[in-house]
């Protein structure tokens, strides 16, 4: 038993590898992908409409930024700048409109205006009527929903303090965790997620465009005071008007700090970010909690399965999210896309059998490990001479033994074969697991001796095939629990026989039951065993030495031998 436990250790660590995804994203990726829905564009303006006798002008103060969520029922952080005119209130809003607008017509009209009294000129000023007056103080979700906001909590635009906090009425809303400022050190990852220039790309991007949320990152090149004693933290990402307020996220996830301060020169690598110490003492103040939702939760899961080809658990996931939080602009896209890889068969398998799922790998192993000792004393047995066992349950009977019932067990029970065969690929068995590896032979050519090919177990194959006749001939290929497909069709096939005669999905080798098996896939032109003239089989138990013949005997024959 103690063999059997140090075996099954190693044949993890050999396991483990193989499983490993060269699609999955990359730590940076998967900060951004996670974050993205909890930003939004923040929109802090006023727009006025001023009539001059027949004329009509437009002005407006303010602009848009960045926020993200803090807490699941809406409390919002971003720069204290961008809600700074919302905050100044309507009636300084008005005032400061009122004075664009003489600039602008000193500006434009500045040569006929100094040629005009000061009686034309007041004359003038009292003809000025404002005929529309509209405040801009709401967010706009990634899904385009705007929500109004109340400033709950305002720090002091152009400093080291400039930040605060709005509120939206929402609930289950997915949020950002804040992270410590004052442990960052220099060269600290992060990434910085906002709407950088969306406002003055309106009439070149489409509606979806100006949703979409840009991602730059850099590191932390310098840690700094401001001259008001605050923490700012200087980063290489870079950042320009519209990020304000934008979260910038380190290599753990955490947000430490509010990208604020850019440089407006064509030199970047000297852009500032409102440390999130800072703006924790604005959270305290206004009594604020920040917290995971629930749709935090849902959404990390469904992508930690989606990112392990489990798009069935992912789906799950991603539709309790749009539950949770209709607005999320995420989820669609992903269930869309889970669908798909589900449709193109890159769900990943898991293992069963009659007692509890172990899971893919330790199950497969366990598998192989039984198989082998199985075989090896099937192969010690004395020709002709089956040996009546009592089989207990979980156990399957060695190849070329037959069984001996318990009182009261009924066929298929405790691991006996049913009295009739299903056919793999068209009524599944509880103990029967699809290929999950691709098998390519190693290092050898026609006629030559060739190595054994890689398996998702590695070392743990249960046998070789060997191609005695045909275009493959000298190529081996190792077998394991989990079998292989030999067939035409590549992506499909694990041995790839480039023959017509060959299906696309020829024959299946693998353990069913316990035992070696061939089973044919339908096909054309037939699986043999040995001898064509014997005729084509739908499932044949294999022994060592056998010839399995894919369609005709030189377009592929394989010889099988057991054991490792």
């Amino acid at each position: 038993m103690g063999r059997l436990h140090t075996c099954l250790a190693g044949a993890l660590m050999i396991a483990l590898p193989a499983l490993a995804r060269a699609d999955e994203p990359s730590a940076v990726q998967k900060i951004a992908i996670t974050a993205k829905p909890s930003v939004v564009r923040v929109y802090g303006a006023y727009l006025a409409t001023f009539n001059i006798g027949d004329a009509s002008l437009q002005e407006a103060i303010g602009g848009t930024g960045t926020g993200w969520f803090m807490t699941p029922d809406g409390y919002i952080a971003t720069n204290a700048h961008v809600v700074d005119e919302i905050h100044s209130g309507d009636d300084a809003a008005k005032d400061k409109l009122k004075k664009k607008l003489f600039a602008d017509l000193d500006a434009k009209y500045g040569a006929q205006l100094s040629k005009m009294s000061q009686a034309q000129i007041k004359a003038l000023a009292e003809s000025i009527t404002l005929t529309s007056f509209k405040p801009l103080h709401y967010v706009v979700l990634p899904n385009g929903d705007k929500l109004d906001y109340d400033i709950k909590a305002f720090g002091k635009p152009g400093t080291g303090n400039d930040a605060a906090i709005i509120k939206v009425k929402i609930d289950n809303a997915p949020t950002l965790p804040i992270g410590d400022s004052a442990k960052s050190q220099v060269e600290d990852h992060v990434v910085v997620i906002g709407y950088p220039g969306v406002a003055d790309m309106e009439d070149l991007l489409d509606e979806k465009s100006q949703l979409e949320a840009s991602v730059t990152d850099g590191a932390i090149s310098s840690l700094k005071r401001a001259a008001t004693g605050e923490q700012i933290l200087q980063i290489s990402a870079p950042i320009t008007h519209g990020n304000s307020g934008g979260p910038a996220i380190d290599q753990h996830g955490n947000v430490v700090g509010l990208a604020t301060f850019g440089n407006e020169g064509e030199v970047q690598g000297f852009n500032f970010l409102v440390a999130s110490a800072t703006l924790m003492e604005l959270v305290k103040q206004a009594s604020i909690t920040p917290k995971p939702s629930d749709t935090n939760k849902a959404w990390a899961s469904g992508l930690e399965h989606y990112w392990g080809d489990e798009y069935t658990a992912a789906i799950k996931d991603f539709e309790q999210v749009q539950m949770l939080f209709p607005q999320h602009s995420e989820a669609t896209g992903f269930i869309r896309n889970a669908n798909q890889a589900k449709k193109d068969g890159k769900e990943k398998k898991e293992a069963s059998s009659n007692g509890p799922v172990i899971g893919l790998v330790a199950g497969g192993v366990v598998l192989a490990l039984l198989a082998v000792v199985m075989i090896r004393r099937g192969k010690r047995a004395r020709p002709g001479m089956p040996m009546p066992m009592p089989m207990q349950p979980g156990m399957m009977p060695p190849p070329g033994m037959q069984p001996q019932m318990m009182p009261g067990q009924a066929p298929g029970q405790y691991g006996m074969p049913p009295p009739q065969q299903q056919m793999y690929g068209r009524a599944p068995q509880a103990n029967v697991q699809p290929p999950i590896a691709k098998t390519m032979a190693v290092g050898a050519g026609p006629n030559q001796s060739g190595g054994i090919a890689p398996t998702a177990f590695g070392s743990l194959a249960i046998g070789t095939l060997t191609c005695t006749r045909g275009a493959l001939t000298g190529q081996r290929f190792s077998v394991s629990a989990t079998g292989i497909i030999i067939g035409r069709q590549p992506g499909i096939a694990h041995v790839l026989v480039n023959d017509h005669r060959a299906s696309g999905k020829h024959v299946w080798i693998g353990i069913e039951n316990g035992r070696l098996v061939a089973i044919d896939q339908g096909t054309t032109n037939g699986t043999y065993i040995n001898d064509v003239t014997r005729g084509r089989i739908t499932r044949a138990e294999l022994r060592d030495g056998d010839q399995v013949i894919v369609g005709e005997p030189d377009c592929c024959t394989l010889q099988v031998r057991l054991g490792g």
